[in-house]
């Protein structure tokens, strides 16, 4: 016996902050990607013309038919790709974010003030690298401080000691960084993972 069909649900909210929607037309039908950031089981949702068709976890590949499938990727925050690839084409066509999701807001701020977008996205790269280059290495101190918990020396590496008040504010200051990235789909696994 089929269950009654799950249609797509509407953005509303905040869901326009916290879903990444993504959509295409292909053969006569719309496909709607959707994907809950904060569902930690990372579920991927494709839905044809508003029905749910197929639910992948982390990673999906959508057959669409014989030539082409829609591949999707989450990452920690936002989507690492949303794209159609077709079978003897080595391009993809990334899908186009739905309306009232943040990342249709960040596509539109990306076409009406190019420039302001790539500063702000230099901008996001250098803080990024900036908290990794800092942060890091106290992460790897605490490990080592840790380690005699479990009957290991302790270890540390030479690490720049910041007052906790920099810290924090590294630490919103790359937050927001990320978000910027995952906003306008720049995905590389060092930084945005």
């Amino acid at each position: 016996m089929m269950g009654k069909p799950v249609t797509l649900p509407e953005l509303k909210g905040m869901d326009r902050l916290l879903r990444g929607r993504f959509e295409l037309e292909y053969g006569g039908a719309k496909y709607v990607v959707d994907a809950h950031y904060l569902d930690l089981d990372e579920r991927i949702r494709l839905y044809r013309d508003g029905q749910l068709v197929e639910v992948a976890r982390r990673r999906a590949r959508f057959q669409l038919d014989e030539g082409a499938a829609i591949e999707a990727a989450v990452s920690q925050v936002g989507m690492k790709y949303v794209r159609l690839r077709r079978k003897g084409i080595r391009e993809t066509v990334p899908l186009a974010p739905a309306q009232g999701t943040a990342e249709a807001w960040r596509s539109r701020l990306d076409r009406k003030h190019p420039r302001a977008s790539r500063a702000a996205g230099a901008a996001a790269l250098v803080i990024l690298a900036i908290v990794l280059l800092i942060e890091l290495p106290q992460l790897v101190n605490l490990v080592g401080s840790l380690a005699p918990l479990i009957g290991l020396p302790a270890f540390g590496v030479p690490a720049l000691v910041l007052p906790g008040w920099l810290n924090v504010a590294l630490i919103v200051l790359g937050g927001a960084a990320g978000l910027e990235r995952s906003l306008s789909m720049r995905y590389t696994p060092l930084l945005d993972d």
